[in-house]
């Protein structure tokens, strides 16, 4: 049995013209009509004989087949296009969560970094500290070498003869 689809009195043009979520587009349902509906629909006070209406009925069925595609492929494109921001959801909240991710890394290498420059520092003010210490301790040794310099560069006293 041939059946034909025919749309309830509801303009496309709304469709069209929603601007906000594509779900949010009301979808009108169809009605199915047998052939033998539109042939006793159309014998009822017509003097058209079969062919015609067999002809008509084809086309009204053809029409009604490129319509229900085309309900498919609005539905497909939806199903699509929810499968779309789905992905897309579920990549940001992944790069969300890398950058979180990123976020405590940095602190962590940042606090790392505080942590060995002030390390850094420590050493640097030790280094000096034992430079001045080395420097101070020169200044004895030579203090303390220079008399026995002298010693050894004054010939010995000669003992003197009574």
């Amino acid at each position: 049995m041939q059946t034909v689809e025919v749309v309830e009195n509801h303009s496309l043009l709304s469709l069209q013209n929603h601007t906000q979520n594509p779900d949010s587009i009301p979808f009108y349902p169809t009605r199915i009509f047998s052939m033998s509906d539109i042939h006793d629909f159309s014998s009822n006070g017509s003097s058209l004989n079969n062919d015609t209406v067999f002809d008509e009925a084809t086309a009204a069925g053809e029409q009604g087949l490129t319509y229900e595609k085309r309900i498919k492929r609005m539905i497909s494109n939806r199903e699509s296009a929810r499968r779309s921001r789905m992905r897309k959801k579920k990549q940001i909240e992944e790069l969300q969560h890398q950058v979180d991710q990123l976020h405590i890394t940095n602190r962590q290498l940042s606090e790392k970094l505080i942590q060995l420059l002030e390390g850094n520092q420590h050493v640097l003010q030790e280094n000096a500290q034992l430079k001045e210490r080395v420097s101070s301790l020169q200044v004895i040794l030579s203090d303390l070498i220079s008399p026995l310099q002298r010693n050894v560069e004054m010939p010995p006293p000669t003992p003197k003869s009574t």
